[in-house]
C-alpha cells in the first residue's frame, strides 16, 4: 500500500489532484478533498458498499490512509451520509479531473509510445448498464416497462428505472485503462429536444467521441460492434481525423452487400495458420485463418468516402492442420488512413481484441469493483469517475511500476488484480503511520 501510494504521489500528482476536487456545498465541515480521498480509497480497496465503508471511517488505519491527522480527536472521518451529499453536489467535471489527469500525465511519461497493432492507439466504445431498480430512481434514470407472467397466467407490468453508459477504453495487450464515459440521458433531458425518447446508444457515443478525441488527441483507431456500422458514426470519426475498425453482420446492408457479391464463387485471397495467443501471451492452440478484401467500396449512401471491407473466417485447427471446431467468420468495416493501412490479420486481431472492454471491464467492474451496486444514486457519475481513478491507478501500477507482475504471470488479469487487492487489504491494518508521510 505504501508503494502504491508513493507511487501514485510522486508519479500522478496523486495528492494534489485530490485535494483540488470540490463540490457546491457552502462551508462543509468535512472538505471535499477529504470525501475524494475516501471515495478512491473505497473504491480501491473493493469496499462493497457505504454501509461497509462507514465503519473504516472510525478505523485508525483508514485514517492514515486518506491522509487525516491521527490526533484530532475524532470519533470518525465523517458520516457516510456527509459522503454521499457531497458526491450528490459534486460536479461531475470535478470528480472526473483526476481521473483524466492520470491518463494525461501516463501519455506524457510514454506510457503508450509504442502503441498496440501497427503502432497505434486504440480505443474501444461500447454501451453499458451497470444496475438497474424496480424502487429507487433518480431525475438522470431511465425508465422501461417489464412483463411479468403471474402464476394464475395474468402479466403484471413493472416500471424498471436503469442508468447506461456509453464507454470509452483504451484497449492494448497489456493496459485497459478507461477513457472516458457518457450517460445516456432520459427523454426530459436529451439536448436535442427530441423528448419523445429516451437518448440512445449512438446519440450519446458522438457526443462521448467528441469530447474523447478533444481530451486524448493521440487516439488513432476507433473500434466498435456492429450497432456503429453506419454512416453518421463513421462520418464523425473521419471529422475528428482518427480511423475506425467495426463489426458488420447484415449481410443485406451495404457494403457488405456489395462486397459478398463480389467474393462469390472465389478462393480466399490469404491464407494463414498461427498460433492463438491466450491474453497473457501464451500459445493456446492453433487457428487457420482465410481472408478476403475488398479496399475501396463506396455502395454507403450516408457516408462519402472509401470503405474497406475484410472477412475472416476463423478454424482451430490440430497440428496437421485438421480442423477441430466450427468456422466462425468476421466481417469488417474499416475506414481511415491509420487503419487502412493494418494488414488483415491485423484487422482481426484489432476487432477480436474488442472484447478487452467486456472481460477486462465490465465484467471486472460488475463482479469485483461493485459497480452493480448503487452506493448513492443522485452522485453515481462522481462516484464513478473517483473509482475508475483508482482502477487506472491500480493497473499502472502493476504492468508499469511492477513489470513482471499482470499478464506476465497469470491466465486471468480479473483474477490478478483482485489477488493484488487482497494484499493491499491485508497491508492496511499494518500501516504504522500514513503513506503520504514522506519524512
Amino acid at each position: 500500500m505504501r508503494r502504491l501510494v508513493a507511487y501514485g504521489r510522486k508519479v500522478y500528482g496523486l495528492r494534489e489532484l485530490l485535494a483540488s476536487v470540490e463540490d457546491k456545498r457552502r462551508r462543509p465541515p468535512t472538505p471535499a478533498s477529504r470525501i475524494a480521498n475516501i471515495v478512491f480509497f473505497c473504491g480501491l480497496l473493493r469496499v462493497r458498499s457505504f454501509n461497509a465503508l462507514e465503519p473504516k471511517l472510525k478505523e485508525l488505519s483508514f485514517r492514515r490512509l486518506v491522509g487525516a491527522v491521527a490526533d484530532q480527536g475524532e470519533a470518525s472521518l465523517c458520516s457516510i451520509d456527509v459522503v454521499s451529499r457531497s458526491l450528490c453536489a459534486m460536479p461531475v467535471s470535478e470528480a472526473a479531473k483526476t481521473a483524466r489527469a492520470i491518463m494525461a500525465k501516463a501519455e506524457r511519461n510514454k506510457v503508450f509510445r509504442e502503441g498496440w497493432i501497427g503502432g497505434f492507439r486504440f480505443a474501444a466504445i461500447d454501451g453499458w448498464e451497470p444496475f438497474a431498480s424496480y424502487d429507487r430512481h433518480c431525475p438522470q434514470c431511465l425508465a422501461r416497462d417489464v412483463s411479468f407472467k403471474q402464476t394464475d397466467g395474468s402479466v403484471q407490468v413493472r416500471t424498471q428505472y436503469y442508468h447506461r453508459y456509453v464507454v470509452a477504453m483504451l484497449i492494448d495487450k497489456r493496459l485497459d485503462l478507461l477513457l472516458d464515459f457518457e450517460p445516456q440521458l432520459p427523454a426530459d433531458q436529451r439536448p436535442d429536444g427530441k423528448q419523445d425518447a429516451h437518448e440512445g446508444e449512438q446519440t450519446a457515443a458522438l457526443r462521448l467521441l467528441k469530447r474523447l478525441k478533444k481530451t486524448f488527441h493521440w487516439l488513432d483507431v476507433v473500434v466498435a460492434d456492429a450497432l456503429y456500422a453506419n454512416g453518421p458514426f463513421l462520418t464523425e470519426v473521419d471529422r475528428l481525423k482518427m480511423s475506425a475498425i467495426v463489426v458488420v453482420k447484415k449481410e443485406t446492408d451495404e457494403p457488405l452487400k456489395e462486397a459478398l457479391s463480389l467474393w462469390r464463387d472465389t478462393a480466399p485471397e490469404k491464407i494463414e495458420v498461427v498460433d492463438h495467443l491466450r491474453a497473457d501471451g501464451r500459445p493456446d492452440g492453433r487457428e487457420r485463418h482465410e481472408f478476403r478484401d475488398c479496399r475501396d467500396l463506396e455502395t454507403l449512401d450516408t457516408y462519402k468516402g472509401r470503405i474497406r471491407v475484410v472477412r475472416a473466417q476463423v478454424t482451430r485447427v490440430d497440428g496437421e492442420g485438421i480442423s477441430l471446431a466450427n468456422t466462425t467468420t468476421w466481417c469488417m468495416l474499416v475506414t481511415g488512413i491509420a487503419a487502412r493501412r493494418l494488414s488483415c490479420r491485423q484487422i482481426l486481431a484489432a476487432i477480436r481484441g474488442r472484447w478487452h472492454i467486456e472481460n477486462t471491464g465490465f465484467h471486472q467492474w460488475t463482479t469485483c469493483w461493485e459497480f452493480n451496486h448503487v452506493f448513492t444514486h443522485a452522485g453515481i457519475d462522481a462516484l464513478f469517475w473517483l473509482f475508475f481513478a483508482a482502477y487506472n491507478l491500480l493497473t499502472l501500477f502493476l504492468y508499469i511500476h511492477i513489470r513482471t507482475y499482470g499478464r506476465d504471470r497469470g491466465k486471468d488479469v480479473t483474477r490478478t488484480l483482485s489477488r493484488f487487492v487482497d494484499q493491499l487489504r491485508d497491508g492496511l491494518a499494518c500501516l504504522a503511520v500514513s503513506p503520504w508521510d514522506t519524512s
